[in-house]
């Protein structure tokens, strides 16, 4: 299990069953698009990859300069011990060694707990932050329900994806969902199907570990939170902590979306995310 919350840029370590301790730190794979304008690094959800953001960077990137990574687990990121707290320092040393300045850092979902830790944490290191639908102590009980199902599918016995999407159509209902969520499956080089994210490793974080910033904790820079109105996390119910940690918040509700705003609103999506760092391109 990898630590809690501790101060900024501490270098966080992991201990195996044995006892060993190991250094977290990795490269993440990254995407960059763009040539000119302000910098933003977009950190994607559970499950997901910068390969799910790709029509979102193409848009932006018409006038900022876009930054996507694989965060550890996911994508063609190396895999290791998953939690938040290790997901910030990856994300702090993105920002150090690809961002010619604090960027505005947008999270949606886990990514947003990663980017809430980042911004609490080390405050000089980004230009404004962008939250995604999610809150602070979350709760994971669907998304372990996924998981699980995926832990359970048998890659030996399916032949095809569509093999796999009529077996997990089973226990995941939502054709769109399993969709995203086979993008992670794969054929290795002997041509079997196997998973590119690290599975095992994701089902622990979900079932064992919590993300809650400290009580004082907090992030006086501009913040936006974006909420789908359809999603089953409803961050409005929980305005009063979110702006106990970010005071200079402005909370918007995208009625018509769901979990995965961005996919269900994508041009309002990117109308929004212009207005804001135009909003605060003076910050950077």
């Amino acid at each position: 299990m990898c630590p809690a919350l501790l101060q900024p840029r501490t270098v966080l370590t992991h201990k195996d069953r044995s006892g060993t301790e190991e250094k977290i730190k990795m490269e993440l794979n990254i995407i960059k698009s763009g040539s000119s304008g302000p910098e933003i690094v977009i950190l994607h959800g559970l499950l997901g990859s910068s390969r799910n953001w790709q029509r979102i960077m193409r848009e932006l990137s018409a006038d900022c300069r876009v930054i996507v990574p694989d965060l550890r687990n996911h994508g063609v990121s190396p895999h290791g011990p998953h939690c938040i707290a290790a997901m910030r320092d990856d994300i702090v040393r993105l920002i150090e060694t690809n961002c010619d300045g604090p960027p505005h850092l947008v999270g949606h979902s886990m990514g947003g707990l990663a980017a809430m830790a980042v911004a609490t944490s080390d405050k000089a290191a980004i230009a404004s932050l962008v939250v995604v639908d999610i809150v602070p102590g979350w709760s994971a009980e669907g998304l372990r329900k996924i998981l699980d199902a995926l832990m359970e599918l048998d890659l030996k016995s399916i032949n095809t994806r569509s093999d796999a999407d009529r077996t997990l159509s089973e226990k995941i209902y939502n054709p769109d969902v399993r969709q995203f969520l086979l993008q992670n499956l794969i054929r290795n080089i002997a041509g079997e199907f196997e998973w590119r994210c690290n599975l095992p490793e994701l089902e622990r974080f979900v079932a064992e570990e919590t993300f809650e910033l400290p009580p004082r904790a907090a992030y006086e820079g501009p913040t936006l939170v974006i909420a789908g109105g359809r999603s089953e996390y409803k961050v409005w119910e929980h305005e009063r902590l979110l702006r106990a940690h970010f005071p200079d918040m402005v909370l918007e509700i995208f009625e018509d979306a769901g979990h995965w705003v961005h996919m269900d609103a994508p041009g309002r999506f990117v109308k929004r995310l212009r207005e804001w760092v135009a909003a605060h391109a003076s910050k950077v």
